[in-house]
């Protein structure tokens, strides 16, 4: 069994767009947590990634 990851692109995002996903977030009671796979990949420890 193989798998296939597919390369994330990161967001860049304006502060306006910042404040349209606070008030999303705010609105449906939960936080996005944003991550680098890679990192979390390539961390063979249970250290917290970099966000």
């Amino acid at each position: 069994m193989s798998i296939i990851m597919e390369e994330s692109k990161i967001a860049h995002i304006d502060s306006e767009q910042l404040q349209e996903i606070n008030e999303l977030e705010n609105k449906l009671g939960v936080t996005l947590i944003a991550y680098d796979n890679m990192v979390t990949l390539n961390n063979s420890s249970n250290e917290t990634p970099p966000v």
